[in-house]
């Protein structure tokens, strides 16, 4: 009945599959199984039959005549051509004794086999149809189950029971895909069918069947590692890859992975490293390998160019981050498309706050050559992580000369950023004047561009520094322009209410430093650079409040943070942050302190917001005066107008609407009044 299917092992991790198929098979007539070469479909076949009495079997993989197709059925049924009666009608009257037909291997006989099963479906009323394939057939009724790559478990134990050694089970499996038959032929089965005893025997049998431009399409995905999207592909392939890649995936050589962004796909390893050979066998392998590199290279000076790094560019390069990391593997340095590579990756790595890391990559490229041979935006990049990471003088050398880079010259945005960049460097090497000179020209520049994203990042430094500078109130008014924007990102949110709450701090208002805290941790960026400092924010307000318990805990959240992140202090955060561990240390009891330290360092984030949350006051109704304030802010009067109305200052006005903006958890003086209006 079955030749090629041996099964001297039991079938391993095919229970939902199992489940599907035999539900499918009580409702439907014709199922297709189908995936890759070496996923096991014939083998979950084999087990599916004795639940089927009066099962028939045709294997079709030494088929190569389509013309023969009739007759293989035929003697698999083991009936023979009676003269004077069409074949197709004896075939039919011998299926009258069989309910369930399994054709096997259909792939190389696509097309006639199609053909063949709408025959006998049509011939046959009571017939049921299981086919294996590695792609569908593409019939009415059809019903597709796809047979993918074992769970990692199931693949260590199919290993395991295959006398593979259970140390090497989780790396031997990963390399191989998870697919059963690379699994079997690792761990030395021999009885397997001949033309599954390599693996690259099962991939050349798919790769065979396909034609010319799909071969070729293959070879150049095999460039692409993890997963990639059509506008990639396409790119890659020098060729609309819309029809292609439909093809190819419907034969199981090319996957679609689950994901939030746009349609993306991937190639199984061994199916990419097959592809790799043929690459190379053709001699296409440094053609398509470059076009891979200057297609990544432009799209990332295109983000350069930008006036501002969009939300929609810093997807696209995340989700790109491991082709970007190939392509540097293939690039010699001295080629000028590599540092715009190493910027982009840094800048992801930045983002992620793995600043280490980051810093290092930046580091080592920069090491060759002249800076002002690198990318601008590299250099940017590597200087503000030279600052988080603890190296001042490093980041002032970068900052220096990436204000003196030629694309400075060129592009107002980076002129902007430069001199932003040269302010946060001799910030924090404590040259303050020359910190306040090159702010003022950055935000400058900012304003003539109407660049509202740089704006708001580059008035929130600026008010780091004159806090620093002791002008609180000069502080307090541009931190509260920076908040008066619309739109910002989660990452400016974090930093911006981190300012904002710092300073609060730094004039002992309690209170609205700790709304602007808890809104940072709300509604901020979890891998921003200012998450451990919200949270030591957090801790200097329970301190300042004389709560030992929670300070410490904060801390620890706090401290595990910036170790993880190897992300440093500013000053004078720095001393603010020193005052409240000391506090902490000379109040909490050994016990105490042991258990609200280990609490803070295993909290995760949603950990963190419902910790702090317990003690959040966002839902107290405005006090009076503030209510008088909402109203007249309803009206449009602006706060010296208000402050006259009620006689009282302009600056308490100012304090009042950003209390209401923080407790509220909105961000402009429209959303208030919308909220105002709506409640009256």
């Amino acid at each position: 009945m079955w030749s090629s299917a041996s099964s001297h092992t039991r079938l391993v991790g095919r229970e939902r599959e199992l489940t599907a198929v035999r539900r499918l098979l009580r409702k439907h007539r014709l199922v297709t199984l189908a995936g890759p070469g070496g996923a096991g479909k014939t083998r979950l076949a084999k087990e599916l039959c004795p639940s089927e009495p009066g099962a028939a079997v045709v294997e079709l993989e030494s088929v190569r005549r389509p013309d023969l197709l009739w007759h293989v059925v035929a003697f698999s049924l083991n009936v023979w051509e009676e003269p004077g009666t069409p074949l197709r009608g004896t075939v039919a009257a011998a299926l009258a004794e069989h309910r369930f037909l399994v054709l096997d291997n259909c792939e190389h006989l696509i097309r006639e086999a199609s053909e063949l099963v709408a025959a006998l479906l049509a011939d046959c009323p009571r017939l049921r149809v299981l086919v294996t394939s590695r792609e569908p057939l593409d019939l009415a009724g059809e019903m597709c189950v796809d047979i993918g790559p074992l769970s990692p478990a199931d693949a260590r134990q199919l290993f395991v029971e295959c006398a593979g050694s259970p140390e090497l089970a989780a790396s031997v499996c990963a390399q191989l895909d998870h697919l059963p038959l690379a699994i079997e032929l690792a761990a030395a089965r021999p009885d397997v069918p001949e033309r599954h005893r390599t693996l690259g025997a099962v991939i050349r049998w798919s790769y065979d069947l396909l034609g010319p431009a799909e071969q070729l399409a293959l070879r150049r995905l095999s460039v692409l590692v993890g997963d990639f999207d059509l506008d990639l592909a396409s790119a890659v392939c020098g060729s609309d890859m819309v029809q292609l890649m439909a093809s190819l995936r419907a034969k199981s050589l090319v996957v679609r992975v689950q994901s939030s962004l746009s349609a993306r796909f991937r190639l199984l390893e061994s199916i990419r490293l097959f592809g790799l050979a043929r690459l190379e066998e053709h001699g296409e392998s440094e053609a398509t390998f470059d076009r891979l590199t200057t297609v990544l290279t432009r799209t990332v000076r295109m983000v350069a160019a930008a006036p501002t790094i969009s939300g929609e560019a810093n997807t696209w390069l995340t989700g790109h981050d491991h082709q970007l990391l190939h392509a540097i593997g293939r690039l010699p340095r001295t080629d000028p498309r590599y540092t715009w590579l190493v910027a982009a990756v840094v800048h992801v790595r930045y983002r992620r706050g793995c600043y280490v890391e980051a810093m290092r990559l930046a580091a080592e490229t920069l090491a060759f050559g002249s800076l002002l041979d690198h990318s601008e935006m590299l250099l940017f990049r590597a200087a503000w992580l030279a600052g988080l990471t603890g190296d001042g003088q490093e980041s002032l050398r970068l900052a220096e000369a990436l204000v003196e880079h030629p694309a400075v010259r060129d592009q107002g945005h980076w002129e902007a950023r430069a001199w932003n960049t040269l302010g946060y460097a001799r910030n924090i090497t404590d040259d303050l004047v020359g910190s306040r000179i090159a702010n003022e020209r950055s935000v400058a520049v900012a304003r003539v561009l109407g660049n509202e994203p740089l704006l708001m990042s580059f008035l929130n430094n600026h008010a780091w520094l004159l806090m620093r500078l002791g002008d609180l109130d000069g502080a307090t008014a541009v931190v509260e322009e920076s908040l008066s924007f619309e739109g910002s990102d989660d990452y400016r949110v974090m930093a911006f209410r981190h300012t904002a709450g710092v300073i609060a701090l730094a004039r002992n208002e309690l209170d609205l430093a700790e709304q602007h805290f808890l809104v940072a941790l709300r509604d901020g960026a979890p891998s921003s650079v200012s998450l451990a400092g919200v949270l030591e924010g957090l801790a200097v307000v329970a301190a300042r409040r004389h709560q030992v318990e929670r300070t410490v805990v904060l801390m620890a959240a706090a401290a595990a943070t910036r170790l993880s992140r190897g992300a440093h202090q500013e000053p004078p955060w720095d001393r603010m942050v020193a005052d409240a561990c000391g506090f902490a240390e000379s109040s909490a009891g050994t016990r105490l302190a042991s258990r609200a330290r280990r609490l803070g360092e295993r909290l995760n984030h949603a950990g963190l917001l419902e910790y702090v949350n317990s003690g959040e006051r966002l839902d107290e109704p405005l006090t009076v005066r503030q209510q008088q304030i909402a109203d007249l802010v309803v009206e449009g009067l602006t706060n010296p107008e208000i402050a006259v109305r009620l006689g009282i200052s302009t600056g308490t006005v100012r304090s009042h609407v950003t209390q209401m903006l923080t407790r509220l958890g909105l961000t402009s003086r429209t959303q208030l009044a919308a909220r105002t209006a709506r409640v009256r």
